[in-house]
């Protein structure tokens, strides 16, 4: 072949790239609130009942010094009444990790043993029931939000609020998208998610509208999303924990092509100057 007729040869086409995919949705990187935000201060449920007051200490330390419940009298129907826990000393509570991504304490009072979730300036009282205190008349349930009275959120904790549950929105949904994304093609955890997702939706509205004052402050909702998008981003971790995603290899490189040694021939070209062109045949 001729070097004119070999750089008329059009280069081979390169073999079409599969599309890259697109990296999936990763969740928002969240600290759970310390336990000195729900210090010093008196936490009251829905804002305008009872009264709950921490004491935090280093090593997720955590005490109650005061713990008063507002609720109906046992042998009036309808009377309210109000019980005040006391104890010779503080009562402890025992960290029991972050299951819901917020930090959770158990509460081990013999007639009335509850857990809760550390938020930001508020405590949710969860794994609760209603309580009854035989020698006090009254019977008091403690499951709820604990946060400041309403009275102290004035306009500009409104407005501090109203940016704080904007955050927190975002947050939960970006979370949201991870946790699906995770779930991938699992149909059945896909509808698990999505249907909490919209339990949590409904469930807020109605919770919150026992907090005093809320269509004011907004207080409620911001800290209800808060723990949501802290608990959706340990499901998020939890789930890659019980499925763990393959790995990716990289592809292994294509080993280069050998090339002519040094003085040999190449194919279709004579043999290289110096060298003894091969013996002819008869006749040749």
């Amino acid at each position: 072949m001729l070097p004119s007729a070999a750089e008329s040869q059009p280069p081979a086409a390169a073999a079409p790239q599969a599309p890259a995919q697109p990296p999936k949705p990763k969740p928002a990187g969240l600290k759970p609130p310390p336990e000195t935000s729900v210090s010093g201060g008196t936490l009251t449920l829905n804002g305008d009942k009872g009264a709950l007051v921490f004491q935090a200490g280093p090593g997720h330390h955590l005490s109650i010094t005061k713990l008063s419940l507002a609720g109906q009298s046992l042998s009036k129907s309808g009377e309210e009444c109000r019980v005040d826990v006391i104890s010779e000393g503080p009562i402890e509570a025992k960290f029991s990790d972050k299951p819901n991504g917020a930090f959770r304490y158990d509460v081990p009072i013999p007639a009335c043993p509850f857990s809760l979730d550390v938020l930001d300036g508020a405590v949710l009282v969860t794994q609760s029931g209603v309580c009854q205190f035989e020698a006090a008349d009254c019977r008091a349930d403690p499951g709820g939000l604990w946060g400041p009275a309403s009275g102290s959120l004035g306009a500009d904790q409104a407005k501090r609020i109203e940016r704080e549950r904007a955050r927190a929105e975002a947050q939960m949904r970006q979370n949201f998208r991870a946790l699906m994304a995770s779930a991938g093609k699992d149909k059945e955890a896909v509808k698990k998610i999505a249907a909490e997702q919209a339990e949590f939706s409904s469930g807020r509205e109605t919770q919150c509208r026992s907090y005093s004052g809320e269509d004011q402050h907004g207080f409620c909702a911001s800290r209800l999303t808060e723990a949501r998008a802290l608990a959706l981003a340990a499901a998020h971790e939890a789930y890659l924990k019980a499925h763990p995603q393959p790995r990716k290899t990289a592809p292994k490189p294509k080993a280069p092509k050998p090339e002519g040694q040094p003085g040999a021939p190449e194919a279709g070209m004579g043999a290289a100057p110096g060298t003894a062109a091969p013996p002819q045949g008869p006749g040749r």
